[in-house]
């Protein structure tokens, strides 16, 4: 998890350009879904923004010779009418500054196009407009040490109605995409590597989220967050995390909800957190977050959690479960954990530790874990709000722990999938 990122983004000098073209309006097209332990999730989403008149796209082109190309790229965004589409050709492009999207349903493709960044501190693509969605860029970061500002990042989602799809980021001093105080998001498709910090953080009480089908690898924090700081002044919330692949970060979490509610991570493969958890639902004190609450963990495959001979990585192990549940001083409550595999753990398959209460965990298959299969270290919470049952261990159903309840069950639904927003399938190229 990263530290509460500070909004520091210097301006972009504008440069005048050419009237620019434009195009139809994109339909919004129905997104994946995902199953969660008791039903399929149907995402039904939003309807269609309104149409607009059907104008031609508008181009830019790499220069060819290495010059600095932020101010072409950003006269052009500034120049974009409503419902336009900016094709950025394929081919290399340097970026200095941060850019920013503003103008409301453009979408901006870049397919084939790669925009290198040369300045650590100020390298983001900004999409703070309405109904905005970019496609396809690779996005090359820079920096050699970790930052915790904003326009360090390399994406960052501020708007309604926002999509991030088929983006490549590669490398970056902060995270690879930063949502925050955002609504109704679509992450999806996108690859995400070796950023210093998190691959995907989702903050500022954003709403409505859908991250669905991304490859998250080596990054050095959390490779998806979800975080809820008390000084941000609300929940991020109604969130659904579903179907991704995320490996080999050699420190934080595979996937976390640190504070927040009605999330569902659903269909995920966690692989190689060194000095983790593979799944990680928290409340923090270090980084007052509020608590957690509601969240379904299903159909998740959990595997090499701790157990890294790495010999470049001397950070100490956090000592967490494959998937691990505990709180600071505050508390998290009403999780479901269903039809999981963890394997290869070196401590616990599962832990609940601290003011962990109203819980079930159950059909979930544990193999080669170190530690114990199930550890429940829960405090001021009766046993029958603790359900456990029908999980085995290397293939045999094991006697569950004895502060559990094997009857009964909290009422847990995480993310309301009716509220997702749905894939903008329009946007993307022929895959």
């Amino acid at each position: 998890m990263i530290k509460k990122i500070e909004v520091v983004l210097s301006a972009v000098a504008i440069a005048s350009c050419c009237a620019t073209l434009a195009y139809a309006q994109p339909d919004i097209a129905a997104t994946s879904s995902t199953l969660t332990a008791k039903k399929r999730l149907s995402v039904t989403g939003y309807a269609k923004l309104p149409a607009t008149a059907a104008v031609a796209d508008a181009t830019i082109h790499p220069s060819g010779d290495g010059s600095d190309q932020t101010r072409i790229i950003q006269a052009a965004l500034d120049a974009l009418r409503i419902g336009q589409r900016l094709v950025i050709a394929p081919g290399t492009y340097v970026v200095s500054h941060s850019l920013v999207v503003k103008v409301q349903s453009v979408v901006v493709s870049g397919y084939g196009a790669t925009l290198v960044a040369t300045n650590p501190g100020d390298q983001s693509l900004v999409v703070n407009g309405t109904n905005a969605t970019v496609a396809g860029l690779t996005l090359r970061g820079t920096g050699g040490k970790r930052l915790e500002t904003e326009s360090s990042t390399k994406v960052v989602v501020r708007g309604t109605g926002i999509q991030i799809l088929d983006t490549r980021i590669e490398g970056g001093a902060s995270a690879g995409i930063f949502v925050s105080g955002a609504t109704n998001v679509v992450l999806a498709g996108n690859r995400v590597s070796a950023t210093l910090a998190d691959g995907i953080h989702i903050t500022g009480g954003s709403q409505n989220v859908l991250v669905s089908g991304n490859i998250v690898i080596g990054t050095g924090d959390d490779m998806i967050a979800i975080v809820s700081y008390e000084q941000d002044g609300a929940l991020s919330r109604n969130i659904l995390v579903a179907d991704n692949t995320v490996s080999g970060n050699y420190w934080g979490r595979g996937l976390s909800v640190v504070g927040g509610a009605n999330v569902t991570l659903s269909g995920n493969t966690v692989q190689g957190v060194q000095k983790a958890a593979g799944i990680l639902v928290a409340q923090e004190d270090g980084y007052r977050t509020y608590n957690a609450t509601n969240v379904v963990i299903s159909n998740n495959a959990v595997s090499d959690i701790e157990n890294s001979t790495n010999p470049a990585n001397n950070r100490p192990a956090a000592r967490h479960a494959g998937i691990d549940i505990n709180t600071g001083a505050g508390s998290v409550s009403l999780v479901l954990v269903s039809g999981n595999k963890v394997s290869r753990t070196n401590y616990d398959g599962f832990r609940a530790l601290g003011n962990v209460c109203q819980y079930h965990v159950a059909n979930s298959a544990f193999a080669s874990i170190r530690g114990l299969p199930i550890s429940v270290q829960s405090r001021n919470c009766a046993s029958s709000q603790i359900v456990c049952g029908a999980n085995t261990l290397n293939g045999k159903v094991f006697a569950q722990p004895v502060c559990a309840s094997v009857t009964g069950e909290p009422p847990i639904t995480g993310v309301d999938a009716s509220r997702l927003p749905r894939i903008n399938t329009s946007a993307r190229a022929a895959r």
